[in-house]
């Protein structure tokens, strides 16, 4: 677009928004006219219905009554001037003629005063139900209780009484000494009275205590399960020694959730001197003992004598609990009567406890398909692992009820043990020698002692040993059978002697364990025993001796290092 406009353009303009306004104002009185014409057909016959209406009930009764109403007032008119206007001329009325004018103006409008007392007197009934109506509603009753003849309170319906009536009873039933007559036969009498001047079911309990001539005080009550413990003078101490019971059940643990398993309630009000103690002797009675009759059912193993002390019992009460039936045979299954002690307010602890446990570790097996099937070796020992565990533990006075796991957090992994063991099956042995030794120590390679003169004796063969030598396997160094497996506590401790036939021999002593049996077929290489320190020796290493015909000779001839 270009600036400045011509005067053209803006003409045109104009005459473009005047066509605009022209056919909205054109269609908008089109749609007005045609809403009106719809509303006009549609309200005319609801308004000649309510017109004709009115008419037949109102309209004409109205236009009567106007009527009758301008007459009246206009003959009254005419009246109180014809009498002032006497007045004036000196005539002199009399209450006579006043009654006269009235008597002739209520008989000409007879009608009117009709109309007003049909109209009036159904107004004034509607008024004064209405008042009935809302003074009688807005009034308060109540039942006036009596007992006896004497007064003791308004209540708001029979029910109060039935529950004061129980709860006198609850109070008094077990507390006194003495019988307590609690049949009443109250009387009722319906009377009003104001929002403030009922009395309640625990209000009337106590006038009701005070009516019935027993020795009472204000005392707080405990009710254990709807039964009642005893009572106390102070409210507040009997508080204290529930919270107490709780805290020391808790132990010093500010998360723990404590709670009374049975259902605890103290009641503040008037009780027989009889029931109430002293706040120490109600603490005692708490953190005591009762004996209780339960019963227990036989295990397997079970005797009559363990069962009584178990539960503290001689023999003779415990047959005594059961009609003497409780000998020494007894079958699993069965009950027997026995005597527990049990506290009278069961408190349970939840609470959460972390702790460690071990993690045992698992055996892996390894297997070696070059090594025969009497091989093992343990390639990594195992080790136990550590977690950290978080349980949700509830207790019933100290002993645990339920354990529900919270998480478990593993702190060291367990390693687990790998123990490599062979496959290959073992050829049959025929127990007799190749001819050919092999080192007997495959791990161990260094000699301590050859065969040689030492001491003053013959060393009869090598001493073969070296760093970490306890727990080394020993190998048989030629095929052959075992001849003996002998145990000494000089000498040569555990060693055993290999018969490799055509008159030679081998010996291995100091062992810390014998892995084969005497008679017992072994093949070249395979393991006999394991290196220790025992008979006379001076550390752990493997002495081995190779004889022929029985004699030892120097091992180096048939083995190498």
């Amino acid at each position: 677009m270009q600036f400045p406009l011509s005067y053209q353009q803006i003409a045109a303009a104009g005459t473009r928004f005047l066509d605009f306004l022209y056919y909205t104002g054109i269609q908008t009185a089109r749609v007005l006219k045609r809403i009106q014409r719809r509303a006009a057909a549609f309200w005319s016959p609801v308004a000649a219905f309510l017109h004709c209406g009115y008419e037949h009930v109102l309209g004409r009764r109205l236009r009567h009554a106007k009527r009758e109403f301008v007459h009246f007032f206009g003959s009254a008119a005419a009246s109180a001037r014809r009498l002032r206007r006497e007045r004036r001329e000196g005539v002199a009325h009399t209450p006579a003629d006043y009654l006269r004018t009235a008597r002739n103006g209520a008989s000409r409008h007879k009608k009117l005063l009709l109309t007003a007392v049909n109209v009036a007197v159904p107004a004034v009934c509607l008024c004064a139900l209405a008042g009935t109506v809302l003074y009688w509603g807005g009034t308060n009753y109540g039942l006036e209780l009596s007992y006896g003849g004497e007064y003791l309170g308004t209540v708001a319906d029979e029910g109060v009484f039935e529950r004061a009536a129980e709860m006198m009873s609850g109070r008094l039933a077990k507390e006194t000494t003495e019988e307590t007559d609690l049949s009443m036969t109250p009387s009722f009498t319906l009377t009003r009275t104001g929002t403030g001047g009922l009395t309640a079911s625990t209000a009337l309990c106590d006038l009701m205590i005070e009516r019935s001539g027993e020795i009472i005080e204000e005392a707080s009550g405990l009710y254990v399960d709807g039964e009642l413990l005893g009572a106390v003078r102070s409210s507040a101490d009997l508080s204290y020694i529930l919270q107490s019971l709780l805290n020391d059940a808790a132990g010093g643990d500010k998360d723990a959730e404590v709670s009374f398993v049975k259902d605890v309630q103290t009641v503040k009000g008037l009780f027989p001197t009889s029931s109430v103690v002293s706040s120490e002797e109600m603490s005692e009675l708490l953190t005591g003992k009762v004996e209780e009759e339960v019963e227990y059912t036989v295990q397997a193993g079970d005797t009559a004598t363990a069962i009584a002390t178990r539960y503290n019992l001689s023999l003779a009460e415990l047959n005594e609990l059961n009609d003497d039936q409780a000998g020494d045979y007894l079958t699993a299954g069965m009950t027997l009567k026995v005597s527990a002690a049990r506290s009278l307010l069961d408190v349970q602890v939840t609470k959460e406890e972390t702790y460690e446990e071990e993690i045992p570790y698992q055996t892996v097996t390894i297997k070696d398909d070059s090594q025969y099937t009497d091989y093992t070796s343990v390639k990594t020992a195992g080790q136990n692992g550590v977690q950290q565990v978080v349980d949700k533990v509830t207790y019933v006075n100290g002993v645990e009820v339920g354990r529900t796991n919270v998480s478990t957090q593993v702190v060291t992994p367990a390693v687990d043990r790998e123990v490599i063991t062979g496959t290959k099956e073992r050829p049959k042995l025929s127990g007799v020698g190749t001819g050919s030794m092999i080192w007997p120590v495959p791990s161990i390679h260094h000699i301590t002692s050859y065969y040689e003169w030492r001491w003053g004796t013959m060393h009869n063969g090598l001493d073969i040993s070296g760093g970490n030598s306890y727990g080394k396997t020993i190998v048989a160094a030629d095929s052959g059978t075992v001849s003996y497996v002998k145990y000494l506590n000089t000498g040569y401790g555990y060693h055993l002697l290999i018969n490799h036939g055509n008159g030679i021999s081998t010996m291995y002593a100091h062992a810390s364990e014998i892995l084969v049996q005497p008679g017992e077929k072994v093949e070249k290489g395979q393991p006999i025993a394991l290196i220790g320190s025992t008979g006379n020796s001076t550390g752990a290493h493997c002495h081995f001796e190779v004889r022929v015909n029985g004699s030892p000779v120097n091992p180096l001839n048939y083995v190498s290092n």
